[in-house]
């Protein structure tokens, strides 16, 4: 009898591919929403604006398994949800600790609706990936209507799109990836939230402090290690996203050091948005090392000046470690059922308090 080493049983999750039922059309279909928004707005002669319109074509990735006229009312709310995040944490950008507050709020309110509908993965993360990013903006408040229109723009294609899909070509059920679900107790979803909501602020405190440009990179890294099931997974998203990044930023260099025109650097997101999409449910870790250059290539795209290669991979690489680690210490308090478990007794009695005081 073979007897397996438990180091390489520990990390063998590295390198596994799940199996999965999601066909190729879908990953299609995501890289058509992203990749339109982008060509839109470089033959505009607007490519940030393309750039921004594609953070609301973000809401083809909650496509779902369910009859038509369901799955089209889940991405309308999902279209409004990232809207709205987006349009809230614009106008708290004016000041850093607002900033922070403001997106605290998107997190608390994105958890718990989420969890509370049993929203399907991507669940929580663009409605707080949208908000972290619009907080980080240059504060400009003439500019705040045409950004949130260039989001519900893309918001309102990608669901353009979801229903022509639906209608032409996949009229059955679309086959998602299963996820486990827990009854949890009435007050969880509430504590979950607010240590969502509390690590998500902190995060933008975090880059402010140390002086970061883009510290919703920080916050990126941040919430997509919390997406983890327990602790063990979130470990293992942690792991995959330092792995992934790294490997990640040497092909985003290796792209940049030719230096594309724009046109081309949105031709190459459209395709690496294809491949993540392929990959995001069979393996993350080799997910993430087509989503690092993406990011940084759409950030290249949407900008009118021309970053140092090298001072970006190194920003990126230093963001995503230290978003990675918030994130694992997020996941500990999230997974750590004698911490969740005294802060719910807390909330009760304070709710209990005020109910007779109320009397």
């Amino acid at each position: 009898m073979k007897v397996q080493n438990p180091t390489q049983n520990r990390f063998q999750y590295l390198l596994e591919f799940k199996q999965t039922e999601r066909k190729w059309h879908f990953p299609f279909l995501a890289a058509l929403c992203i990749g339109s928004c982008l060509f839109i707005g470089y033959f505009l002669g607007k490519p940030n604006y393309g750039a921004l319109s594609s953070l609301g074509a973000l809401t083809i990735l909650y496509f779902t398994s369910a009859p038509i006229t369901q799955r089209m009312i889940h991405l309308a709310i999902c279209a409004f949800g990232i809207v709205f995040s987006f349009t809230v944490s614009s106008f708290f950008g004016f000041n850093i600790y607002f900033a922070a507050l403001s997106v605290a709020v998107i997190s608390f309110l994105a958890h718990f609706i989420s969890s509370y509908f049993k929203i399907p993965p991507p669940g929580n993360f663009f409605f707080i990936m949208v908000a972290a990013m619009a907080s980080t903006y240059k504060f400009d408040l003439e500019m705040i209507p045409t950004r949130v229109g260039l989001v519900a723009m893309g918001a309102i294609l990608s669901c353009s799109f979801a229903f022509l899909y639906s209608v032409f070509i996949e009229k059955s059920k679309v086959v998602t990836v299963p996820r486990r679900s827990f009854n949890k107790r009435r007050y969880t979803k509430f504590v979950e939230s607010t240590i969502i909501g509390f690590f998500m602020a902190l995060t933008l405190i975090i880059g402010h402090l140390l002086e970061f440009k883009n510290t919703y990179w920080i916050s990126i890294a941040a919430v997509a290690i919390m997406q983890g099931r327990n602790f063990e997974h979130v470990r293992q998203r942690n792991m995959h996203r330092i792995l992934g990044t790294f490997i990640g930023i040497g092909l985003a260099w290796v792209i940049l050091l030719f230096n594309p025109e724009k046109i081309i650097m949105i031709v190459i997101i459209t395709v690496l948005q294809f491949i993540i999409e392929l990959l995001i449910v069979r393996n993350y870790g080799f997910a993430v090392v087509f989503i690092t250059p993406l990011t940084i290539l759409l950030a290249e795209t949407a900008s009118e000046v021309h970053h140092d290669v090298e001072i970006l991979m190194k920003a990126r690489l230093l963001d995503t470690i230290i978003g990675s680690l918030i994130g694992l210490a997020a996941g500990f308090f999230l997974h750590h059922q004698q911490i969740i478990n005294k802060l719910e007794k807390n909330i009760r009695f304070s709710y209990f308090q005020f109910k007779k005081l109320k009397k």
